[in-house]
C-alpha cells in the first residue's frame, strides 16, 4: 500500500522538549517540504514564545500533558513524533510514568510512535536493571571526572547514577517505537548497532548550492543583506551547558575574559562578532566590548534568526562538537571550528567516537586552542580542505530516502 494523492496526508504530530537541537531536527525533516499544511507542533513555552509565529505547520504551547492528550484528541495524528523520547522525562513537563502513559496511549490508537536519537544509539539497548551496574556507569567515565577534586567526582557520579536510571527507564518505554536519525555512519564503515527499528532521512531543502536546482529558501538566507553591507561576520555559538562547563574549568571572570579577546580579535581583522550565548553571559560579555559591538552579542533568538546568522556568518566556532546546528555548517560546505568538544563528548564516553563515525563521517571539523588569538589567514588556510571533506559527507547523505519517503514507508507499515 503507498499514500494515494487523492487521499488525505497523514497527520503528523511533533513533542518537543525544551532543548533546541530537538526544535532543530523537527525543522530539519520539514523546512521546505510539503508537510506543513499537515503537522502540528507542540513545544514548551520557553521555545514557543520565541518561535510561535515563524515554524511551518501549526503550532501550540504545552506545559503538562493534559496539554499533549488534548492535542491528541484535537488533531488525531497518524505519526507522533517524540523529540526526544529519551530526554522528555527529563525536563520535567512530562514524568517518566506520563510518557509511558502517552506511548501506551498512542500505540492503542494505532498511532505511529517515532523517536530522535540524540545519543546515537548510545542509551537505546540500556535496561532498567541494568542502570546502576559498572558497564552502566562506564559510559560516563571520561577524563573530565578523573581531572575534577573528590567532592566534584562524588556528587557527578550520584548525579550520572540517577541520569542513567532515567534514560534506562526511557529506553525501556521507547524500546518499541522507531528510532528516527538524520545522520547515517559511512557506508563504507562497519555498522553501529542500535535499535532494530530505526529510519534515516536526509531533506535536499536544507542544502543551498545558489544555483536554480538549490533550495530557494537557504539561498536567500544566505545571500541576504549581501550587497547591503560588504561587512563579514564571525558567529560564536555556546550553550548554556558548555558555558557553565568552560566557567568551572577556568573561573568566570577568566573565561568571559577569554571570550571578550574574542571579539576584540574578530573586530580587528574587520568582522563583525555575533555571539550567541545564555543571558548571564552576554550580559558580563557586554560590560566588556566596545559600544558599537554589543548589538551582535545575543542570547537565544528563535530558529529563523538563528539560521539567518548561521548560514550568512564567515567562520563559526562552536564549544560543542555534538551541536545540531554543526549540521548545516557541514552540508553546505561552511567552514566551522572547535575551541572544545563539549560537554556531550566529555561527559559521555562513547559519544567523541560515536560523533566522527556516525556524524562526521570518521572526519573533523578543525580545532583551535581557544587560548591563541584569532587570525583571519590562518583561519583561511585551515579551512582550504573543508569543502572537499564536506561534499564527502554531503554525498553520502543524498542517498537517503526524503521526509516524505520516510512518512510514506511509517504510514504503510
Amino acid at each position: 500500500m503507498t499514500i494515494n494523492p487523492d487521499t488525505r496526508s497523514p497527520r503528523l504530530l511533533f513533542i518537543l522538549n525544551n532543548d533546541y537541537g530537538e526544535l532543530g531536527l523537527a525543522m530539519y525533516f520539514l523546512q521546505g517540504r510539503n508537510l506543513a499544511s499537515s503537522t502540528t507542533l507542540l513545544l514548551p513555552p520557553r521555545l514557543y514564545s520565541k518561535n510561535k509565529d515563524t515554524l511551518p505547520g501549526t503550532t501550540y504551547s504545552y506545559d503538562s500533558i493534559e496539554d499533549i492528550l488534548r492535542t491528541v484528541d484535537d488533531t488525531q495524528p497518524d505519526i507522533v513524533f517524540l523529540f526526544s523520547g529519551y530526554i522528555l522525562p527529563l525536563h520535567q513537563i512530562v514524568s517518566l510514568e506520563e510518557t509511558e502513559a502517552l506511548v501506551q496511549l498512542l500505540s492503542d490508537r494505532k498511532c505511529k510512535v517515532v523517536t530522535s536519537d540524540p545519543f546515537f544509539g548510545i542509551f537505546s539497548h540500556l535496561k532498567p536493571e541494568e542502570a546502576n551496574a559498572p558497564q552502566a556507569l562506564q559510559l560516563f567515565e571520561s577524563e573530565i571526572i578523573k581531572e575534577q577534586p573528590w567532592p566534584y567526582r562524588l556528587s557527578t557520579t550520584f548525579g550520572n547514577m540517577r541520569i542513567l536510571k532515567q534514560f534506562a527507564r526511557a529506553s525501556h518505554i521507547i524500546r518499541n517505537t522507531t528510532h528516527l536519525y538524520y545522520t547515517r555512519p559511512d557506508p563504507n564503515d562497519e555498522p553501529i548497532e542500535v535499535v532494530t527499528d530505526n529510519v534515516t532521512f536526509f531533506n535536499p531543502s536544507l542544502v543551498g548550492d545558489g544555483t536554480e536546482s538549490g533550495n530557494s529558501e537557504v539561498n536567500a538566507i544566505k545571500s541576504a543583506d549581501t550587497e547591503a553591507s560588504a561587512e563579514k561576520h564571525w558567529l560564536f555559538i555556546l550553550g548554556s551547558v558548555d558555558y557553565d562547563l568552560q566557567t568551572s574549568f577556568y573561573g568566570e571572570d577568566k573565561f568571559i575574559d577569554l571570550i571578550a579577546k574574542k571579539v576584540e580579535q574578530t573586530l580587528q581583522a574587520g568582522r563583525r562578532a555575533v555571539f550567541l550565548a545564555p543571558d548571564d553571559c552576554i550580559q558580563k560579555l557586554r560590560s566588556r566590548a566596545p559600544v558599537h559591538a554589543r548589538k551582535d552579542l545575543l542570547t537565544f533568538c528563535a530558529y529563523e534568526a538563528f539560521n539567518a546568522h548561521l548560514l550568512q556568518a564567515e567562520y563559526v566556532f562552536y564549544w560543542n562538537l555534538a551541536s545540531y546546528s554543526t549540521f548545516l555548517r557541514v552540508i553546505n560546505g561552511l567552514p566551522m571550528f572547535m575551541f572544545d568538544e563539549g560537554h556531550l563528548a566529555r561527559h559521555v564516553k562513547p559519544m567523541h567516537e560515536r560523533m566522527v563515525r556516525w556524524y562526521y563521517h570518521n572526519w573533523t571539523p578543525p580545532s583551535l586552542n581557544q587560548h591563541e588569538a584569532l587570525d583571519a589567514d590562518a583561519l583561511e588556510e585551515l579551512s582550504r580542505d573543508y569543502k572537499k571533506e564536506t561534499a564527502v559527507i554531503l554525498k553520502n547523505f543524498r542517498q537517503l530516502p526524503t521526509p516524505e519517503q520516510v512518512i510514506e514507508e511509517l504510514f504503510n507499515r
